[in-house]
């Protein structure tokens, strides 16, 4: 994480990338923080462990249905 002209980064390797409060909720109170002004990042913070942390998962399922009719106008 780090900051450039006020503006926050999340960089690949930080925890909020699988955060539940950065990701679904935007609701992460380090983030609100930085945001508010009530806390500075003076240099690059590398973000892996973070005492507000919740995971989140991707709960992906199949659905199995017809086949396309090949000839209907559905798209």
């Amino acid at each position: 994480m780090y900051c450039k002209d006020s503006r926050i980064f999340i960089e690949n390797d930080d925890l909020c990338n699988t955060c539940e409060n950065y990701i679904k909720e935007l609701d992460c109170p380090l983030l609100g923080a930085l945001i508010q002004g009530d806390v500075f990042l003076e240099d690059n913070l590398l973000v892996t462990r973070c005492g507000f942390y919740k995971e989140f998962k991707r709960n992906l399922y199949i659905v199995k249905g017809k086949k396309k009719d090949e000839n209907s106008n559905f798209n």
